[in-house]
């Protein structure tokens, strides 16, 4: 009775941890960090959302552009060459809504999450997503390896001292800031700046990408703008498959006689007709003719009476 009593308990917890199904705690790895597409706004330098506004001899080579607002002061004494000035036009309208994409495009799963507030000085990073409450730099901040790095701040990015970037490719580097960016003075980052709110380059600051706010100002002040020459991901041609017809060519055949073959020989087989009967019938009436013309015999009345006296009995 008390096996029996065992074995039940045992058959309930089997059926139990059956019916619970297998547990298993996977914990997902993000996927690699990857580039977003700028759209119209690929060729921009500076863009933003309300006005930009600059002071001395700032260069870029990459267009301007304002929208939905129109202010643009400072140029001369700044400089655009060979890009052009978009205010409050179509073209601008279209970076923007590009801009904006390519900042949703940046909200990717993070590889390594700082605490807080984050200074960079000092790291050596591979690729991948970096987010903080907030980033700054205060010195050197090494990217090793090739690959897309992305810095997303919940907040802001404030460059300040000795602040540069060493290393990696200014087309895959992107700060997706949530509120405003500021380089301090005579410092330099690599990289495209997205802030949803403002960016400001404080004086001698220079960069090495581009610099797109959505919403606010841009302010600029005797500051150097290079933009990276990236590569575009090709675009695939469809390729239409074209029919071509197939004329059919008849070709002669030659019969070909070969020596040698079979022969046919006809044989031709002697047959008795009704004929030949008749002539060999003849040929013997004129055998005996002969011979009745050798043999004496006696006729009374040869043509008369047609009585004829043979002495042999041929006749």
């Amino acid at each position: 009775m008390k096996k029996l009593k065992v074995l039940t308990i045992s058959i309930i917890l089997v059926m139990a941890l059956s019916l619970a199904g297998p547990s298993f705690d996977v914990s997902a790895r993000p996927l690699a960090a990857a580039s977003p597409t700028l759209g119209a706004a690929e060729s921009y330098s500076i863009l933003a959302g309300e006005t930009v506004t600059n002071t001395g001899p700032t260069t870029m080579p990459g267009d301007l552009g304002v929208s939905p607002g129109s202010a643009v002061t400072g140029f001369p004494p700044g400089t655009i060459s060979p890009g052009t000035i978009h205010a409050a036009d179509a073209n601008a309208a279209l970076a923007q809504i590009g801009n904006t994409a390519a900042f949703t495009s940046l909200d990717q799963g993070c590889t390594t999450t700082y605490p807080g507030v984050k200074d960079l000085v000092g790291e050596n990073l591979v690729p991948g997503v970096y987010c903080a409450d907030a980033f700054e730099l205060s010195g050197t901040l090494t990217l090793s390896g090739s690959g897309v790095w992305i810095f997303k701040s919940a907040a802001t990015l404030i460059t300040s001292g000795t602040a540069n970037v060493v290393g990696g490719d200014p087309c895959n580097v992107w700060w997706r800031v949530a509120s405003s960016a500021t380089l301090g003075t005579n410092t330099s980052l690599i990289g495209n700046i997205l802030a949803l709110t403002s960016i400001s380059l404080q004086t001698g600051a220079s960069l090495n990408g581009r610099a797109l706010a959505q919403t606010g100002a841009v302010t600029l002040d005797a500051n150097t703008i290079t933009v990276p020459v990236c590569a575009v991901a090709p675009t695939a041609t469809p390729v239409t498959p074209t029919a071509t017809p197939v004329t059919p060519t008849a070709t002669p055949v030659t019969p070909t006689i070969t020596p040698g073959g079979p022969t046919l020989t006809q044989t031709n087989t002697p047959t008795n007709t009704p004929a030949d009967e008749h002539t060999d019938e003849h040929a013997r009436e004129h055998a005996d003719t002969s011979s009745f013309a050798r043999n004496r015999f006696c006729s009374t009345a040869w043509y008369g009476s047609l009585r004829t006296t043979c002495r042999k009995g041929l006749c």
